[in-house]
């Protein structure tokens, strides 16, 4: 099976793992966020911040912490979290985007990985042959030297 595709298996099934382990709940933001960046007059939307927040686990226990909020909220504004089965603040499930794009960087990167091995493992031969060649010659010249160098009376 190519590398790629079984990437994209894994994570699809994890993404399934995740989410049927994970679910959402709303929290109130107990502080403002900061205002959106602006560069060169042009506001970047998107931007996150973490703020302590307040929610409700379960219908009963209350908890507070920090959540990622985007920028520019004023307190007491509902921020979507998602929680796992114990109630803790966890990161949504891998989306169909995200897996993608780990897909192609796996896909991408499987030559290069391989290509770095074979280089490796040929490196590695032309080692042992060169150590077992030189032996060879060492002892060729250890028989043949004595009367290659003997001088004369």
């Amino acid at each position: 099976m190519l590398p790629g595709r079984a990437w994209a298996q894994a994570a699809a099934a994890e993404a399934r793992r995740q989410a049927a382990q994970r679910h959402t709940a709303r929290a109130v933001l107990l502080q403002a966020t900061p205002p959106p960046l602006v560069t060169m007059a042009i506001p970047r939307w998107g931007d996150q911040a973490w703020v302590r927040a307040r929610w409700e686990v379960n219908g009963a226990a209350t908890r507070t912490g920090h959540v990622l909020a985007s920028m520019g909220l004023p307190a007491g504004s509902l921020v979507t979290i998602w929680l796992d089965a114990s109630g803790k603040l966890t990161v949504p499930p891998l989306q169909p985007g995200q897996i993608t794009d780990r897909t192609v960087a796996v896909a991408a990167l499987a030559p290069a990985v391989l290509a770095i091995a074979l280089l490796a493992a040929l490196w590695l031969a032309r080692r042992l042959v060169d150590r077992r060649r030189l032996a060879d010659w060492d002892a060729a010249w250890s028989a043949v030297g004595p009367e290659w160098t003997r001088r004369g009376p």
